[in-house]
């Protein structure tokens, strides 16, 4: 054990600022059934959907994070049973207990006139939202925080990022479908940028009307822009639609007091300028199976903290704990200081436990291994 114990949110920020801690902080999404039985010490009941079920397995979750991690931006189980779900937009949906995570099965429509529909439609509902952010603020800060306080009460002193807002590049992008998006953006793109706009302005309003600091100090803001080796969109289409919206984000956070970490997965070395440039104080996952280095990261942003690093698509799911172990110190020499070590996403429950409690095990160890 380190000799020495900052309280986790000192921990935090700290890294935040590139500053020595006593050692690198946790972050991560604890997903991973078998760590939280580890980490909280108790057995998972037997999974179904009910609330004295999900009220059991949410608070073990809770008491797992608080005893894992120096900070999270989820704190939740996640689903109990797989099921498909039709929403309020037609849409049909999968919901998986193993992967923790949703998916489209099937769509509303099929073709670009009817896609085009469904967008404006969306892009309404984000100007109206918008709309109520701005017109009473109050609210809309009274009910984040009444959820915060929940989420605080589960998890102790680990540090939950504030919120996570993205810009609508993600959620227009999954709805429609990468052909349909990529086909609507070539014939009608004036829609796609109108709708990335009213999400812009939605989520700056909702900045503005629940920002405490003294809560939280770092939001999560993102946008899924590349994959494995490259970008998912042109640099050219990224400079003209998304960092400019990014940076409005961000400064409105900034007003605040707020650090903004940046998630995306994939290759990012090819805009990593454009994203500090857009205000990113932090950057996340650094997924290295996709190519990113923490090394040079660092070199090429002293400035910028690092969160994640430790890749969760094999060497957290397929490796041994000593290769986990060697990893994170190897880690921790080329991004310590301003580095929080984590996966490269999510710690689910493709990660096997004993890999997570490696990379516990190395933090706990102090900055000196």
């Amino acid at each position: 054990m380190p000799r020495t114990q900052m309280p986790k949110r000192e921990r935090v920020e700290r890294a935040m600022a590139g500053r020595e801690t006593d050692r690198v902080p946790l972050y991560d999404i604890l997903l991973c059934d078998k760590a939280i039985e580890h980490f909280s010490g108790e057995t998972l009941p037997p999974l179904v959907n009910n609330p004295e079920t999900r009220a059991t397995v949410d608070r073990m979750a809770g008491k797992a994070v608080e005893r894992m991690l120096d900070a999270t931006r989820h704190s939740t189980f996640g689903p109990l049973e797989d099921r498909d779900f039709t929403d309020a937009d037609g849409f049909v949906l999968h919901e998986s207990a193993f992967a923790k995570t949703c998916w489209i099965e099937r769509r509303p429509f099929d073709d670009v006139p009817a896609a085009a529909e469904w967008l404006k439609r969306w892009t309404a509902r984000q100007l109206e939202a918008a709309r109520k952010a701005e017109a009473n603020p109050r609210e809309r800060r009274e009910g984040h925080e009444r959820w915060f306080a929940d989420v605080q009460a589960r998890i102790g002193d680990t540090v939950h990022l504030y919120t996570q807002l993205g810009l609508g590049l993600d959620d227009v992008r999954h709805r429609l479908g990468f052909d349909l998006f990529a086909y609507l953006d070539a014939d009608m793109p004036g829609l796609i940028s109108e709708a990335l706009e009213a999400c812009t302005r939605h989520h700056v309003a909702l900045t503005h009307a629940i920002a405490n600091l003294a809560l939280s100090p770092a939001v999560l803001t993102y946008g899924d822009i590349a994959c494995k080796g490259r970008l998912l969109h042109s640099p050219a289409w990224l400079r003209r639609e998304f960092f400019p919206r990014l940076k409005r984000l961000n400064d409105a956070w900034h007003d605040h007091g707020f650090k903004c970490l940046f998630h995306s997965d994939g290759y990012l070395m090819e805009v990593l300028d454009d994203i500090v440039a857009a205000g990113s104080d932090g950057l996340n996952p650094i997924e290295t199976v996709a190519g990113m280095s923490l090394r040079e990261c660092r070199e090429r942003h002293p400035r910028l903290f690092l969160a994640g690093g430790i890749d969760m698509s094999q060497l957290l799911s397929n490796g041994t704990p000593e290769q986990v172990r060697e990893t994170c110190r190897q880690a921790i020499r080329d991004a310590y200081p301003g580095f929080l070590m984590g996966s490269t996403t999510e710690a689910d429950n493709s990660c096997r436990a004993e890999n997570l409690i490696a990379m516990y095990d190395v933090a706990m160890e102090g900055v000196s291994a």
